[in-house]
């Protein structure tokens, strides 16, 4: 999906690009806007040296959130699960299991922050610049010539 937005501000190598609601968000969802927001802000790698105040193209890829959420919810409740059975099925105290079941859950969001590290927070693609579509100095002089048409220039 390409979308059109506004760069608002640049650090370094990448642009934040502040992309408004549109008639296709209501259906979308790729982006986690919620219905009371008017826009949405994206950090994209700034390949085009896009200034503030630009109108650039983004493109939003595809995602598929399935293995995310795996990683994220169900793989720290694997070892939380197994070791709280392996304590039911040892017979131990009633709260051995629970002490057990919240260690696990401990050993499996590590396992989740170990892999995060080492995909180096990169779970999905990221939106890319395409294009910049008008430059600040543009917006600028159609301005400046609106304001002379009219009369009332400084």
């Amino acid at each position: 999906m390409i979308e059109t937005g506004k760069v608002v501000q640049c650090k370094n190598e990448f642009a934040q690009v502040r992309i408004g609601r549109n008639s296709a968000c209501a259906s979308c969802g790729k982006c986690g806007m919620t219905e009371s927001q008017k826009f949405v802000d994206f950090f994209v790698q700034n390949d085009l040296n896009a200034q503030v105040g630009d109108v650039v193209q983004v493109e939003i890829p595809e995602t598929n959130s399935v293995p995310l959420a795996l990683v994220a919810y169900v793989l720290p409740l694997v070892p939380a699960l197994a070791l709280m059975f392996l304590g039911f099925g040892l017979n131990l105290p009633v709260w051995a299991p629970m002490l057990l079941f919240a260690g696990g859950l401990a050993a499996g969001f590590s396992v989740v922050v170990l892999i995060d590290k080492l995909r180096k927070h990169k779970w999905m693609q990221a939106p890319t610049m395409k294009a910049i579509v008008a430059t600040n100095a543009d917006c600028a002089l159609q301005k400046d010539k609106g304001a002379s048409e009219n009369g009332t220039e400084n």
